[in-house]
């Protein structure tokens, strides 16, 4: 079972890390909070590393790195590709490239590239369930996301599949909120580049740092995220004109 204080790994100081975050460029959802800002928040919060991994469009750009960079961060590009109607993270992808099926994901195995299972076996069709299993090959790690509570926990298959296979297990927010940063999240043994993060979760020298959410919070975040979702619907709706006008705000 994962707790917040696990068994360090004691070779090198870990490195705090989030590696599936949305912002207000995410195409699919209406999140108040640009990519700067959740940099920023970032920092404040003593991470070291963090992907922001929007639906299917990559917002990761050199001005970006350089803005992380210069607060103590790794901006690691990435992105979370919808294939066959599930989610699937891709960290460093190879440029422009795209994946309609898992064959063609396949094709972006690499060392330098990792692909991660985000919140496998939650209830709801962009969740991979019965897929994980049918391409676990495919997969460098699981998510271990910071969605649950003492009596809900949908990670537990994952952990259970973790342990069955051998796989790395990472843990991730997953926000849409700011509030959801440091929720859940990895501390991972490695130095502070692309090569060594990736070497050391496939090594399995990752940490998940942990904490159940209370009732009310998990409820909370269900209702803004709903709610999050039937304003990205209605501005799919309206004109371009009014859509345009949106400006993303801080939460």
């Amino acid at each position: 079972m994962v707790k917040e204080s696990n068994i360090k790994i004691k070779r090198l100081r870990p490195l705090k890390a989030d590696l599936h975050l949305h912002t207000a460029e995410d195409p699919l959802d209406r999140v108040r909070y640009t990519a700067k800002e959740l940099i920023s928040k970032a920092a404040d919060e003593g991470f070291d590393v963090i992907s922001i991994t929007n639906h299917n469009r990559m917002t990761f750009s050199q001005d970006l790195s350089s803005y992380a960079q210069d607060r103590g961060i790794l901006l690691i590009p990435g992105i979370e590709m919808t294939i066959r109607r599930r989610h699937v993270l891709v960290l460093n992808p190879p440029p422009h490239k795209t994946c309609s099926d898992f064959f063609s994901l396949s094709k972006l195995c690499r060392s330098e590239t990792m692909i991660v299972a985000p919140h496998p076996y939650f209830p709801g069709t962009y969740s991979l369930n019965g897929y994980l299993l049918k391409h676990l090959k495919l997969f460098d790690a699981l998510e271990y996301c910071h969605f649950y509570s003492p009596m809900i926990n949908f990670n537990q298959r994952a952990l259970e599949v973790c342990q069955s296979y051998g796989f790395p297990l990472v843990g991730n927010s997953d926000a849409h909120f700011l509030s959801q940063l440091g929720t859940t999240y990895s501390l991972i043994y490695a130095e502070k580049n692309l090569e060594s993060i990736f070497a050391a979760i496939r090594g399995n020298k990752v940490e998940v740092v942990t904490r159940p959410l209370k009732t009310l919070e998990m409820g909370s975040i269900a209702n803004r995220f709903l709610r999050m979702k039937l304003r990205a619907k209605i501005s799919k709706s309206l004109p371009k004109s009014y859509a345009s006008l949106r400006k993303p705000k801080v939460v």
